[in-house]
């Protein structure tokens, strides 16, 4: 079982952007596999910190299915809260077996690289101007890419400690370039933010092992490859910066509201003006769409903007749709497991720091990304939060038992 669990969970990162939904195979046999937690009955040993990690993915799932019956919403609406609670055995099952680190940590960067290798071919040879992966959205595909990359840069504390530190360190400094290189090259501007942010975890983290000229030497690097990737020739990153701030000049322009910024903001002012209908239980995707119709009927927002079926931030989508109680949960999916992960990296053994390291970028990530897109809407979204999230929680504790 230890080695079926470490090979899903190597699949699940290594083919999450290079195979279309990739990400499900290596979910799909976990979820599977652990059904033999029936008959075996492993001794788990849970703890308060592991019981407030399940309360978390049980409350945002039930809040959700809750409010999503009570609105009588689609029923396809239910797919993503329900990820929730289907990873809640999985996270039991990795907890009874972990998986092995390397496992974990060379999926990541494979994954990584392998996205950006794909992303490359459809930008140069398919001439694709957003490349988007094996996904079906530039974003999404944008938002992961830059996820990978970040948890490959948290996991250098780990390579360095290991037998061949300097084959492991190679390869996931590799995953984190290969990671931000695809989230450049997709264009989306918003997984963009989570760089500077993550790097300055990571950086202090660290500084507090090695001495703040680590932290130093970080930033001085990070500068300079913000300056390369700014100067190049044709650079993606200087054609979108320009194009945003362009668009954001013209906000008080009508025909501004068909462009890729002005959609948002009036989508944003759209959910903001319906959350206040019904604040506290909110007025379901159903509700949502209706009401977008009458408005676009009135002449109050655009035929562009009715159509879209979220609001491109998580938080306003989720106060619209589910009110104040569906936010409350989504914060809890956010915040609890970013304390318990902050936790276990302040005052927690050595050996599990890589891991909650890794725990405290993921949760950022995402916290991050909605800002700017409905992250929680999309099979990848909301399954590249909570598997990865038990995966290393999973790791966090087998190390922290270990030591």
């Amino acid at each position: 079982m230890l080695r079926l669990t470490s090979v899903c969970v190597f699949l699940f990162s290594a083919l999450s952007l290079s195979v279309g939904s990739g990400y499900s195979l290596g979910a799909v046999v976990l979820l599977l596999s652990s059904t033999c937690l029936l008959w075996q009955r492993p001794r788990l040993g849970l703890q308060r910190q592991d019981w407030l990690l399940i309360a978390a993915l049980l409350a945002y799932c039930l809040v959700f299915v809750a409010n999503m019956l009570y609105h009588g919403d689609p029923g396809r609406e239910f797919d993503m809260p329900l990820r929730a609670l289907l990873v809640v055995p999985v996270l039991l099952l990795l907890l009874a077996y972990p998986p092995r680190p390397e496992a974990w940590w060379s999926g990541v960067a494979v994954g990584a690289i392998a996205g950006a290798a794909l992303a490359l071919w459809q930008f140069t040879m398919q001439d694709m101007e957003r490349p988007q992966g094996s996904t079906s959205n530039a974003i999404h595909y944008g938002n992961v890419s830059m996820l990978l990359g970040m948890l490959s840069l948290a996991g250098l504390e780990w390579a360095r400690a290991q037998r061949r530190a300097l084959a492991w360190s190679a390869l996931l400094l590799a995953g984190c370039l290969a990671g931000v290189f695809g989230s450049v090259i997709s264009g989306s501007r918003g997984g963009w933010v989570a760089l500077p942010v993550c790097v300055l975890i990571i950086a202090i983290h660290n500084a507090r092992t090695h001495g703040m000229r680590y932290l130093a030497i970080t930033l001085a690097a990070v500068a300079m490859l913000a300056a390369i990737a700014w100067y190049l020739p044709h650079s993606p990153i200087r054609a979108r910066t320009a194009i945003a701030v362009t668009e954001v000049e013209k906000m008080n322009d009508a025909s501004n509201a068909t462009t890729s910024i002005g959609q948002r903001f009036e989508m944003w002012r759209t959910a903001l003006l319906l959350s206040s209908e019904r604040p506290l239980l909110g007025i379901g995707r159903s509700g949502y769409m209706e009401e977008k119709q009458e408005l676009a009927a009135e002449g109050r927002i655009g035929v562009m903007t009715r159509d879209y079926t979220n609001a491109h931030n998580d938080y306003l989508d989720v106060l619209v749709k589910r009110g104040a109680i569906g936010l409350l949960a989504l914060f809890g999916l956010f915040l609890l497991p970013l304390c318990l992960f902050s936790r276990a990296l302040r005052h927690g053994a050595a050996s599990g720091h890589p891991f909650a390291l890794g725990g405290v970028v993921l949760c950022t990530c995402y916290i991050i990304f909605g800002l700017t897109t409905s992250s929680l809407t999309l099979n990848i979204g909301i399954i590249m939060l909570v598997f990865p999230m038990a995966m290393q929680w999973a790791l966090l504790r087998h190390a922290q038992r270990g030591s």
